[in-house]
């Protein structure tokens, strides 16, 4: 049996929870070459969460890999990505493009509390943001968050399934698979997420709106919780590293709240020493940034981040249960 037998073999043990999956990168290659593509992307996702009975919170389809923060079970989120990848695979061969890789597989993330679910549906949102900086996360058209805090879907037109009717659906999916009669198709020609993400028990909302307080609480966990986009980064085997903009605010926060000065200038040489190894081993800035942005040498932050003794020196965080 084969590490990934053996991985699928236990992932169908799981029983229903909330998970984060991942769809493995592609790296240089992509999952999608043009619009069309992504709109066969959209689709899936709402024929395979259709088949499968798996609850969708949130996604985001990225160029060459894709974020779904579910609840169901293991064996649902098998099925998920077989019917996925069958999809996909279909779709590349079609367009001559190379068929998926034969190892291409996914991580299943078990979220145990409030704040990983939050954490992961601000992190698989994130993504977007980091590919495409002057898009913001609402406005990516190959995800679901659109729908968070934002009234654009009243402005979306859009068909239901019924007015298309069933030669219509197959047309447009390529699929035989009837879905509901009242999931809503954009102009775009894919399936409104709003028609099945999954809602709070009492119908009023979606479930992932009802895990934030408001549109602050939302823009903070997207834009400012640097430490969390890096512990999942590593919980699901990627890399964050603030840069550019970013790497200049998290300096700012730090700097205000940790020392009580306005700016890097009013730090004496201790306070830049010990805020060059935060850097360097909390949020994983090069030696040679660190040093460019406080103003001291490259050798000197590289002893400092050499001799310094690793330490757990994450925040212990507040743990709420689902």
């Amino acid at each position: 049996m084969t590490k990934l037998e053996k991985l699928r073999n236990e992932y169908k043990s799981w029983g229903r929870w909330y998970y984060h999956l991942v769809l493995d990168s592609l790296g240089g290659r992509n999952l999608f070459y043009d619009r069309e593509e992504y709109v066969n992307g959209m689709n899936i996702v709402a024929l395979a969460q259709f088949l499968t009975k798996m609850g969708v919170i949130q996604f985001d389809w990225m160029r060459n890999h894709g974020h779904f923060i579910v609840l169901a079970t293991g064996l649902q989120c098998c099925n998920f990505f077989d019917y996925s990848r069958y999809r996909l695979n279909a779709r590349l061969i079609k367009d001559d493009y190379p068929p998926l890789p034969d190892a291409w597989f996914f991580k299943l993330i078990r979220l145990d509390t409030f704040d990983e679910l939050v954490n992961a549906v601000s992190y698989s949102a994130r993504n977007s943001y980091d590919a495409m900086a002057d898009i913001l996360p609402g406005g990516y058209l190959c995800s679901s968050n659109y729908l968070m805090f934002s009234n654009i879907r009243d402005v979306i037109d859009y068909r239901t399934v019924a007015e298309i009717g069933t030669r219509g659906m197959i047309r447009l999916l390529g699929s035989n698979v009837k879905l509901p009669s009242s999931y809503k198709v954009c102009k775009l020609g894919f399936v409104l997420p709003e028609s099945y993400l999954l809602k709070t028990e009492d119908g009023s909302m979606t479930k992932v709106r009802s895990l934030y307080k408001d549109s602050k609480d939302y823009a903070y966990h997207l834009f400012r919780d640097y430490d969390t986009y890096r512990r999942v980064a590593s919980d699901i085997g990627e890399e964050w590293i603030p840069n550019g903009k970013d790497a200049n605010v998290l300096i700012r926060n730090i700097v205000e709240v940790n020392y009580g000065v306005n700016d890097i200038k009013s730090l004496n040489a201790d306070n830049r020493c010990d805020l060059a190894v935060t850097l360097g081993t909390r949020y994983g800035l090069k030696a040679e940034e660190i040093a460019s942005r406080l103003n001291l040498s490259s050798s000197m932050v590289s002893k400092l981040l050499y001799s310094y003794k690793k330490k757990n020196k994450n925040p212990e965080w507040k743990k709420r249960t689902l």
